[in-house]
């Protein structure tokens, strides 16, 4: 690429037509065609394909259908008691200013979630192909984490759902931190023909006044739920609020025998 001299456009600093233009270092500036993207993974590629006259790229798919939507529609639907209460004290604590809550809310989970899919780049399955829950981080934080979710019971007749932990600290945690409790209820998607999300949330909410040192927690859950619907999260933090939260952990819920 060579400078460009006396170009009718002047001295070109980004996209023009089929054209994008920038700048080194030492001053050169530079001109060449500009590449547009495939975008071989949009619902109506994966209609034709399912229609037998065309190709879907799953990966693409995958990304925006079964991760970055179902991302931004608990975001937006949480947006008071989750994004703006867990993740804009991250983002203010750390002075980051080219991202709102909700984006860093996405940052921290959108490949996390993708590459937990077991096959990316096959189609979305709820049961074999979906993204494990697991892998959602409720919470992001300084302060030390517990050391993991050691069962989360929920009873269908009560809705009672009972979490218990490690409780254990070894660097900046403390008995009197504080316990919350979030929970996540399947499906995903809507369906595969609309790719709407339908993913729910119930919380964050602080748990009954609990601290790390009771090692657990138990969450009022509507009854009737399917157990194996749901994904537990629990995180901390601290009673003086100098520190924030900690990172969250996770498990599968089972149903109470």
């Amino acid at each position: 690429m060579a400078k460009l001299r006396n170009n009718p456009l002047g001295d070109p600093v980004g996209k023009l037509g089929n054209f994008v233009g920038g700048k080194w270092k030492d001053g050169i500036y530079w001109l060449r065609s500009r590449i547009f993207p495939s975008q071989r993974g949009t619902l109506q590629d994966y209609r034709e394909y399912k229609a037998g006259t065309g190709k879907v790229a799953f990966k693409q798919m995958n990304i925006r259908r079964a991760v970055m939507a179902p991302l931004g529609y608990i975001g937006r639907r949480n947006l008071e008691t989750w994004i703006d209460v867990i993740f804009k004290d991250y983002i203010t604590r750390h002075s980051i200013t080219n991202r709102t809550p909700l984006n860093w809310m996405i940052h921290e989970n959108g490949s996390r979630l993708f590459e937990s899919m077991p096959h990316t780049d096959q189609e979305y399955d709820a049961a074999t192909n979906a993204p494990d829950l697991t892998q959602l981080k409720a919470s992001v934080g300084d302060l030390e984490p517990d050391a993991g979710i050691a069962t989360a019971v929920y009873t269908t007749g009560t809705g009672a759902l009972v979490i218990t932990f490690d409780g254990k600290h070894f660097t900046n945690g403390l008995d009197t931190d504080l316990v919350w409790a979030m929970v996540a209820k399947k499906p995903i998607l809507e369906n595969t023909t609309t790719w709407k999300p339908k993913l729910f949330l119930y919380g964050p909410t602080r748990g009954n006044n609990k601290t790390r040192v009771d090692a657990t927690v138990t969450v009022t859950l509507p009854i009737g739920l399917t157990a194996t619907d749901l994904v537990a999260y629990i995180f901390f933090s601290d009673a003086a609020g100098t520190i924030g939260y900690s990172d969250s952990v996770a498990k599968e819920v089972t149903a109470a025998p």
